[in-house]
């Protein structure tokens, strides 16, 4: 556990920016963390019927504030993650579902490539 912990704060520091220049690097740290703490309910690489829980695949791309809102602060009957997961990790995410697990080109990165 303190291996962990130290590895995250390490991270948090140390990796952010970096992991912000190389999206390779921030989508491989979300889809860790999507099959850590978000699989379980959202499907394994964001494929469920949304029955009982939202739809990833839907989530609008142009709304990274959304998400980030109930990533860190929870929504319906979703837990908030804000104290758990580090900054790093919630641009992760958010990396990889509005790649839709990888299958679509970022937002930004295909605005900037028209």
């Amino acid at each position: 556990m303190r291996s962990f912990l130290m590895t995250s704060v390490t991270l948090a520091l140390f990796g952010a920016p970096a992991m912000a220049e190389d999206p390779e690097k921030e989508f491989k740290l979300g889809v860790s963390t999507y099959k850590t703490f978000c699989s379980h309910c959202h499907g394994i690489d964001m494929v469920n019927p949304g029955t009982s829980s939202y739809d990833l695949r839907k989530w609008p791309t142009d709304n990274k504030a959304g998400f980030n809102e109930a990533v860190l602060n929870g929504r319906g009957d979703m837990p908030a993650w804000g104290d758990i997961l580090l900054p790093n990790e919630v641009a992760a995410l958010w990396r990889y579902v509005a790649t839709r697990a990888g299958k679509e080109p970022f937002p930004e990165e295909a605005a900037s490539a028209d």
